[in-house]
């Protein structure tokens, strides 16, 4: 992409995040941001992680204001009809051993445009009848199938940095967003972040800091931190081919 594009398109996401248009300007200014890091331009990049944090934190404060709910375990209703139950809000959909509800609802709340978002989940059931709900950081790992097991045969299984709760410690129903539910989802949040922006911070290399940091965001898109810290890596990457 020529600099002159890449230019209208930050411009553009510019005007978009000024018309409080979050999630046109967050497209815009991902779509920005992929392609700057993708030609290396790294004074580009310095300038639009933190416009492109704003728009992902506006996101998540409209998503918070909508309906809370974090026990849709093996629900009976299809990711259609629960984005119509759901049109802004903070959910916890888990499948059946199975990512695909809420990937397929996240999808969905995309095309539609729509302030929802959800973890990514699955129930798994337990000897004795108790059931197990396990987040997941990101969409392409594998799963266990959801035979009857123990936990600790159930552990060994799951992807890494898997969040593993008994079913009755999420919350139940729906509730209105409040500063108290939001609190509680960026804390899920941040628990499911923390060990990768530990791991990018442990990088020496600063390009292997920006492809970790990145991995966050895939994580968690509205994770300041690493909004913050990636446009710090950039610029000191700017200054240095700069001094060049």
């Amino acid at each position: 992409m020529a600099d002159d594009e890449l230019q209208k398109l930050c411009e553009l996401g510019s005007r978009q995040l000024i018309d409080m248009d979050y999630l046109a300007a967050e497209a815009t200014l991902a779509k920005a941001e992929n392609r700057a890091w993708a030609s290396q331009d790294f004074d580009s990049l310095s300038r639009l992680y933190m416009p492109l944090q704003e728009a992902r934190r506006q996101r998540r404060q409209r998503c918070g204001e909508g309906v809370v709910r974090l026990d849709l375990v093996a629900p009976s209703d299809s990711p259609m009809a629960l984005i119509d139950q759901f049109p802004q809000g903070q959910l916890l959909i888990a499948g059946w051993g199975s990512l695909v509800p809420a990937i397929e609802f996240r999808r969905l709340c995309e095309r539609r445009s729509l302030y929802v978002e959800t973890f990514l989940a699955a129930v798994y059931p337990m000897v004795g009848g108790q059931r197990a709900v396990v987040i997941v950081p990101t969409d392409h790992v594998q799963l266990p199938p959801a035979v009857e097991r123990n936990i600790d045969s159930l552990l060994p299984l799951l992807p890494p940095h898997s969040i593993v709760l008994h079913e009755n410690e999420l919350p139940q129903g729906s509730r209105p967003g409040s500063p108290e539910t939001f609190g509680q989802v960026m804390a899920m949040w941040e628990r499911l972040h923390a060990p990768f922006l530990a791991t990018a911070d442990m990088q020496a290399d600063p390009l292997r800091k920006i492809e970790h940091y990145r991995r966050v965001i895939e994580v968690d898109y509205a994770c300041e931190l690493a909004h913050q810290k990636l446009s710090d890596v950039a610029r000191q990457l700017s200054r240095a081919a700069a001094a060049c």
